[in-house]
């Protein structure tokens, strides 16, 4: 994002700006254009639009951005939810077949993603909101069907080592899994995630052809009861974590 943080640095003290003149006009923090002028926080959409507004740069910024995230392997329909992630206060996520995004190691990433090394970097980078220092990392809540356990994505070794990064991630964020004898079959329908953003609510749902953020209210409730039904009948954490620990040693005996 270096070419961005050049470009909003060059454009606010072309308009005679302060970063403190900026933030009040476009209502966002000036710790956060800070981040953005130092290359050390990605914009989000409203971000960019927000600053191509108030310095009159007709949609550069957001070209921009668009162009970056283009190159970075993010698909212009996954964007909207990836400014939701990396904000959000909250992210809860289900997954029926594969390990989620933000759990992947990075050789199982790369199997997933077909060696695509931009859309591998993406991936990467976006898992970064889980070790971050400021703000906080977001509450994350993770229910992962025992069959993305046992699913060959890679090689044995390779999903013995996915298995424990996400172990490792467990030791920070609640991370249960789905027994393949649970009692619904709610979970069968695939995989969905929910966000809390300034006090919002988001859903996304993945298709095999792209996926969709959904905030109406009925679409949230019906998604909380599913995910509520599905919760129920997911182990415990300490007996996930057994599990996931017994299936990663089964993957190279």
């Amino acid at each position: 994002m270096s070419l961005f943080a050049s470009e909003l640095r060059r454009a606010r003290e072309g308009f005679g700006w302060s970063r403190e003149k900026l933030a009040e006009e476009i209502n966002f923090s000036t710790s956060l254009i800070e981040k953005v002028e130092c290359g050390n926080k990605a914009p989000s959409q409203a971000f960019a639009e927000g600053v191509d507004r108030a310095l009159a740069t007709d949609g550069l910024l957001g070209r921009i951005r668009d162009h970056l995230l283009t190159q970075a392997g993010l698909p212009e329909w996954f964007r909207s939810w990836y400014d939701i992630e990396q904000e959000a206060t909250a992210i809860w996520w289900y997954e029926l077949l594969l390990v989620p995004g933000l759990l992947q190691a990075e050789g199982y990433a790369h199997e997933l993603l077909n060696g695509d090394e931009s859309k591998l970097a993406a991936r990467m980078e976006r898992q970064q909101i889980l070790t971050r220092a400021t703000p906080s990392p977001p509450e994350l809540v993770v229910l992962l069907d025992e069959r993305a356990l046992r699913y060959p994505m890679t090689d044995p070794q390779g999903m013995r080592a996915q298995l424990e990064r996400i172990e490792a991630v467990a030791e920070s964020f609640v991370v249960q899994v789905v027994p393949i004898d649970c009692g619904t079959h709610l979970h069968l329908d695939g995989s969905f995630g929910m966000a809390v953003l300034d006090g919002r609510e988001y859903v996304y749902v993945d298709t095999p052809a792209r996926g969709f953020v959904l905030d109406s209210p009925d679409v949230i409730s019906a998604m909380k009861r599913r995910w509520d039904l599905i919760r129920a009948e997911a182990l415990p954490r300490r007996q996930s974590a057994e599990l996931i620990r017994e299936v990663a040693e089964q993957w190279t005996s």
